[in-house]
């Protein structure tokens, strides 16, 4: 049995280009390192024998499923011969003359149920599979359950592979992962936030954060990254975390003899990675702000489940005149559409104007045009309708017409919805309170601000935008001036009980309600910068909409961590570091500063100049960022602007992907 016992990816075919994405990596992996080698050694056997099926029965658990969908389609399996793809918590009908590949996380639950295929019972006769198995786990195979796949001799005698395959981790697009962890699951709060930040701090790994960082490993090792490892010098967790991976990619290097990484000194051409680890806790303000860029509103303001969302699709030619009939549609949100990479970054007013023209671009170079010669030549944005009909009426282009309509009832849901909840003044508000400057470069004394606040309040009857309004305000102004000034404001906000919780929780995230040493109020202004909660300087918006002034923290750190500049005081090594030239090239230079937004009658009014670049050719080695407790989708986009700017590759991740909703009802299961 431990002849087939493999523990690393480094005997396979598929070694991993600094070319590919970790999307492209993750799938590579999958296809040639599992399906294609389990496929061609039953096709071998096969041959061999001279009988038996020349197909597969795929078995997964949840965890192992949702790491096949986000990688690869049912397509791709077929292809690999296989059959049917089994739940393995699920009773399963017999296929004994198919070979079966369980691919499953390593865990008590999931090996027990292995075992009981191959257990007799009264009640089956016989094993539920054919005399081939094949076994891939996500990650490490502790010795115990190994133990436990030994005891059971019917298994033994039928596995021909038994590999840990490194793949514990869901990659969200190209460059981005999560672990999917900290989801309230049928109603019940998760548990995770209440483990990294109410539990007493040690030094001894609980198993939460053991299970965080041996998924990080796999991530590291996927990538072939043995990794500098920094983290924030005040952040004790982050300290804990760092070091506990240290040693946990030490381990697997040491049992991996033949395993590579980038750097090593052998493979040409590769510069060993730095590994950032942060904690949501050092920016609590981001998950808070109204993003308007596409990907950002979807996931905030519509309904989206892992990257499905329903959406009301207009019907041309099914309804009166002047009317419009619409049905419910699903769509997928995710690297396999390409009008969703390009758009998704963009902000909302600039993907319906994009939309509008591909679309126009496409009716009028066709001669079956379906819009009158009055709307075709008028140069105003194509109507839902309109769109319906043509594409109805151009059948030639009917798959990418379909699809650039899909987006364009989707982004006019967004703006629906951005309408519906009176943002235009509110998103103001907040851009204010968090860059410290109005929309004409203005610092404006806080009473200012207070008195539009409270006039927000007062013309809302949601209470949650109340909520987040007022948490922008108390995160980016460290606190309150005073508790009475903070009394004042819940009573204009008129929160529930939950929500009032909800803000009060952000103690618990080192966000106090009321500063400590509060000063004289009178007269006193809204500081320059940002709130520095990383300890960091402003890093310019590139936005051309005075909507989206704010930038996220998480930007400014990737800009020094690529240029060089990102202070060994602040963020220190747990090894050290080598010299700054061996990790930096010359790509690593920052981008020059926009101009700051020029001020008009709209927050999306665009300014007269923004800061260009070009992308430069990769130097350096890979820049990891990991943020524990969530990463919003703003932080998602700076990381693709910083790669494109730098030239640098940057991979992102994070426990998981979190929209405002998620790090509220986050906040929320921290107790009352």
């Amino acid at each position: 049995m431990s002849s087939v016992r493999k523990k690393s990816p480094s005997s396979s075919s598929s070694s991993p280009s600094k070319t590919q994405s970790l999307r492209d990596i993750v799938q590579q992996h999958l296809l040639q390192d599992v399906f294609e080698a389990s496929n061609a050694a039953v096709q071998e056997q096969q041959r061999a024998t001279g009988g038996g099926s020349s197909w597969m029965v795929l078995v997964v658990d949840p965890e192992s499923l949702r790491v096949i969908s986000s990688s690869i389609g049912m397509y791709n399996l077929m292809e690999q011969h296989v059959s049917i793809v089994e739940d393995l918590m699920k009773k399963r009908a017999p296929f004994r003359d198919q070979a079966v590949l369980y691919f499953v996380e390593p865990n008590e639950q999931s090996i027990g149920r292995i075992i009981e295929d191959w257990t007799p019972t009264k009640g089956r006769k016989g094993p539920l599979y054919g005399n081939t198995v094949f076994l891939y786990f996500l990650g490490r195979l502790p010795d115990h359950l190994f133990d436990m796949i030994k005891s059971c001799k019917e298994l033994v005698t039928r596995v021909k592979v038994l590999k840990e395959v490194n793949l514990d981790f869901l990659t969200k697009e190209a460059g981005a992962f999560h672990f999917d962890m900290g989801k309230s699951i049928d109603g019940e709060p998760s548990s995770m936030y209440s483990d990294l930040y109410l539990s007493n701090s040690s030094d001894t790994p609980t198993p939460l954060q053991d299970r965080i960082i041996s998924k990080l490993v796999t991530v590291c090792a996927t990538l072939n990254e043995y990794p500098h490892i920094r983290y924030p010098a005040k952040n004790s967790l982050c300290k804990n975390l760092a070091f506990l991976f240290q040693q946990k990619m030490n381990e697997f290097v040491g049992s991996n003899a033949e395993w590579w990484y980038n750097g090593d000194g052998i493979h040409p051409n590769t510069e060993r990675s730095t590994l950032l680890l942060l904690d949501r806790r050092d920016d609590c303000l981001s998950p808070f702000i109204h993003e308007f860029t596409y990907e950002a509103m979807v996931n905030d303001l519509l309904d989206i489940d892992d990257d499905r969302i329903t959406y009301e699709s207009v019907n041309a030619g099914t309804a009166k005149e002047g009317e419009e009939a619409t049905s419910k549609m699903d769509a997928l949100l995710n690297d396999n559409d390409e009008v969703w990479v390009e758009l998704r970054g963009k902000h909302i007013a600039d993907v319906i104007q994009t939309l509008s023209a591909k679309i126009r671009d496409i009716v009028n170079s066709s001669s079956g045009s379906a819009l009158t010669n009055s709307a075709k030549g008028s140069g105003k944005a194509l109507s839902i309708n309109q769109m319906a009909k043509a594409l109805k009426a151009l059948p030639e282009y009917r798959e990418i017409m379909s699809k650039l309509s899909q987006h364009m009832q989707i982004a006019h849901q967004c703006m629906d919805a951005f309408n519906k909840l009176g943002l235009l003044d509110l998103s103001d508000l907040e851009q204010t309170l968090a860059t410290g400057k109005t929309d004409d470069d203005r610092t404006p004394k806080l009473k200012e601000c207070l008195v539009q606040l409270v006039e927000e309040f007062r013309k809302r009857s949601d209470s949650l935008m109340n909520l987040r309004l007022l948490a922008v305000l108390i995160v980016s102004q460290r606190g309150m001036s005073s508790q009475s000034d903070l009394q004042k404001l819940l009573h204009e906000a008129n929160l529930t009980p939950t929500q009032l919780a909800v803000l009060q929780n952000l103690e618990k995230m080192g966000c106090p309600l009321v500063q400590e040493n509060s000063g004289n109020g009178k007269g006193f202004k809204l500081r320059d910068k940002r709130v520095t909660a990383f300890g960091r300087g402003v890093s310019e918006s590139e936005s051309e909409y005075s909507s989206s002034r704010y930038v996220c923290l998480l930007k400014s750190l990737m800009e020094d961590a690529t240029s060089g500049n990102l202070s060994i005081e602040e963020y220190p090594s747990v090894m050290p570091l080598p010299d700054a030239e061996a990790m930096l090239g010359p790509s690593s230079i920052k981008k020059a500063a926009s101009v700051r937004k020029a001020s008009g009658s709209g927050q999306w009014n665009k300014s007269k100049a923004s800061a260009t670049g070009k992308k430069k050719k990769t130097h350096g080695g890979r820049q990891i960022v990991f943020m524990v407790g969530g990463m919003c989708y703003s932080e998602l986009r700076a990381a693709r602007e910083v790669m494109l700017s730098t030239g640098t590759e940057i991979v992102v991740g994070s426990t998981r992907c979190i929209a405002p909703g998620d790090f509220i009802e986050d906040l929320s299961s921290l107790g009352a």
